[in-house]
């Protein structure tokens, strides 16, 4: 289980998620039993706070005698202290002494109780900041997509039906080289497995994928599309289509890309959802395959296979090496 992973799961336990994520850690946790068992694992950790929920007075002068041990301890550091820079040991009070074993596990307690709480709080923020910039991401390729349909006939970039170039993942080449896209850093989720290698992503060349040997292509295309997954297009009357720029809010053009995993659920964001561009330029964090004003399922085609769509309105997002058509040795 990965530490985002995990993040979710204390966010969960301590009431600190939103509505979807919540939504979201609930499904993992019915149908995967690997998080109920680290769930489990959790509570048990966290139930030295359970003593927090009782109601009980503190001790008389707690806070006075708190306020006392720490002030002594911000006491002006001594000559000796000043001139190897280090600050003096401080001979504890007299006070300290009578301080109760209660006090001292109730003020272990309350900080420990502090800690998972602000914890769970900042990697909450994290995971957020992370989740935004990837969404900044698919609205600047967004961007890019729109511009080049502006000037191809309303299209977007055709993802090849056989062939080296034949990979979902073409469309990031396709916006590099026409320059409508400059930071190859734009490709890469912050919040993917390939965002630690983001300062050495780059995008190669039409001409390199030409010349690169069968082989070479095999370890380009997983990742020729950087963290994202691009819309395979659709067959009509048994012709391959790309997909037309009609700017419907709910056709799903780009998203984090897809797992192999039942589901296909992506990777990215802890496996608790995905980034969605639709062709209106919205982008939304789902936490299924199927957004919520459409039974489209973005990750398959009305049959069910990660290959091109049936139809205009069957839109169906491929993982970088994906291919629209799907060919049977016979």
């Amino acid at each position: 289980m990965t530490d985002s992973e995990r993040e979710q799961l204390i966010g969960h336990l301590l009431g600190a998620l939103d509505e979807d994520e919540q939504a979201a850690v609930s499904a993992q946790l019915e149908n995967n039993a690997e998080y109920h068992k680290e769930m489990v694992l959790l509570q048990r950790q966290l139930e030295p706070l359970a003593a927090l929920r009782r109601d009980f007075a503190p001790p008389p002068g707690l806070a006075e005698r708190t306020c006392r041990f720490v002030a002594q301890h911000l006491a002006t550091p001594s000559s000796v202290a000043k001139s190897n820079g280090l600050s003096p040991v401080v001979a504890p009070p007299s006070w300290i002494s009578r301080m109760t074993k209660l006090d001292m596990a109730m003020a272990a307690t309350v900080l420990m109780a502090a800690g998972l709480l602000i914890f769970p709080a900042i990697q909450h923020s994290r995971f957020a900041a992370r989740r935004a910039a990837c969404q900044d991401n698919l609205r600047e390729l967004g961007m890019a997509l729109t511009q080049y349909s502006q000037t191809n006939g309303g299209l977007f970039p055709s993802v090849p039906i056989q062939g080296k170039l034949a990979a979902a993942g073409i469309y990031a080449p396709v916006l590099f080289q026409n320059k409508l896209v400059n930071d190859p850093g734009r490709f890469v989720c912050p919040d993917s497995r390939l965002a630690a290698k983001r300062n050495v992503f780059r995008i190669p060349t039409y001409n390199e994928l030409e010349l690169a040997t069968p082989a070479k292509i095999v370890d380009l295309r997983p990742t020729l599309g950087g963290s994202y997954g691009y819309n395979l297009g659709y067959m009509r009357d048994g012709v391959y289509n790309p997909t037309k720029n009609l700017y419907r809010d709910n056709f799903a053009i780009l998203s984090d890309a897809p797992s192999d995993r039942p589901g296909h659920q992506s990777d990215n964001h802890g496996s608790w959802g995905q980034n969605v561009l639709f062709e209106n330029g919205g982008v939304k964090f789902m936490t299924s395959s199927k957004p919520s004003d459409s039974i489209d399922d973005i990750f398959a085609n009305d049959d069910g296979l990660v290959a091109a769509g049936l139809h205009q309105n069957d839109s169906v997002i491929g993982a970088s090496s994906a291919t629209p058509i799907i060919y049977v040795n016979r």
